[in-house]
């Protein structure tokens, strides 16, 4: 009778704990979605006008979070196929391309930009031996940047809302004709130009253009089936285009500067870009080739135009119309995106963040 009795309440027992945990993981799960929720609550009390998407990747399982509508004063919801301009975040596509180029031997990671330059250019200019090809990609090449200097002012004389318009092959070499010293040369300055230039680099080696290297080498084997260079209509699922302030902007066009900044996605695409570097094994030299720090001061630790924190590779982009950050840690095996439809960095930097800490408790 005291024995029956005795497993009976051993039995009871482990009942109870079962109960306990399977409570604790309901709860942790329920405050998980209500946290991110809140976070996209929150974001639209205070920025009623903005559209929010979220991606996250967490436990084999992608989830989706939106906010407002895919114009100001408009009816239709964002979603997690709107697409919306991502800006730098392009870069890492670059970044990517030039990591599979060095595992397929035509690169190496330690060549200088001389070896790919037309005799033309190289004789013009006094830079030899002085600028790696992953230089350019992690931001300490000192070449001019296309963002603050003169060359972006004299091209907003020109077009003031789309001045890289007119960046054209010739454009990028005459910049390398007329560079004679590297002002900031192994010092962090983000640097447009480089990225421009490196995607030309690739381009003359495959005898291809980087838009269709890009399509075949990235976007095809990942299945990303929405990213594209191009313009989106307005018939299509498409977010707007503002500037912080609320003022409608021009669709960007970059020409020889997409390889900085040129493509379009969304929330799906891009968590299977960030997957892909979380799980791709046919890859996995490439992505291990991004992941090496080329740059680092006390600040920054820079990849192939990822920026390295020791939990977690990121990249944001800002176009004149909207923002994105993308992040992904194999330390914690999870992927976030988030797009707005307004240029606005903080804003989804700080949604990032407030995401992230969330799924990492």
């Amino acid at each position: 009778m005291n024995r029956e009795h005795h497993l009976s309440k051993n039995i009871k027992m482990k009942y109870y704990l079962l109960t306990i945990i399977l409570i604790s993981i309901l709860t942790n799960a329920f405050s998980q979605g209500n946290s991110i929720d809140s976070v996209i609550k929150v974001t639209k009390i205070k920025y009623p006008e903005t559209g929010i998407v979220v991606g996250v990747f967490k436990n084999g399982k992608n989830s989706y979070y939106e906010s407002g509508n895919r114009y100001k004063n408009g009816k239709a919801k964002l979603d997690s196929l709107t697409i919306f301009e991502i800006g730098s975040a392009t870069k890492t596509f670059t970044g990517l391309l030039l990591a599979k180029e060095i595992a397929k031997g035509h690169f190496s990671k330690d060549d200088f930009l001389d070896l790919y330059l037309p005799d033309s250019v190289l004789l013009a200019c006094n830079l030899q031996k002085r600028i790696k090809l992953t230089d350019l990609v992690s931001h300490q090449s000192g070449l001019p940047n296309l963002s603050s200097d003169k060359y972006l002012a004299e091209l907003l004389t020109r077009d003031s809302k789309n001045p890289y318009r007119f960046v054209t092959e010739k454009y990028l070499y005459s910049i390398l004709k007329h560079t004679d010293t590297l002002a900031s040369y192994r010092t962090y300055q983000y640097n447009n130009y480089a990225f421009s230039l490196m995607g030309l680099i690739i381009e003359k080696r495959n005898h291809r253009d980087y838009e269709l290297l890009v399509e075949d080498e990235i976007l095809k084997p990942f299945n990303m089936s929405y990213t594209t260079f191009q313009i989106a209509s307005n018939k299509q699922n498409r977010a707007g285009l503002y500037d912080q302030r609320g003022k409608v902007q021009d669709d960007i066009i970059l020409n020889h500067v997409n390889p900085a900044g040129g493509l379009r996605s969304n929330a799906v695409d891009l968590l299977k870009y960030l997957k892909a570097h979380l799980q791709a094994s046919e890859i996995r030299e490439a992505v291990e080739l991004t992941q090496l720090t080329y740059y680092h001061d006390l600040n920054k630790r820079i990849g192939l135009g990822w920026e390295i924190t020791e939990e977690y590779f990121q990249k944001d982009g800002d176009t004149f119309g909207n923002s994105t950050l993308i992040r992904y840690s194999p330390k914690h095996d999870i992927a976030i995106v988030v797009l707005s439809n307004h240029q606005n960095g903080q804003l989804v930097r700080d949604i990032m963040d407030r995401v992230y800490d969330n799924l990492i408790k």
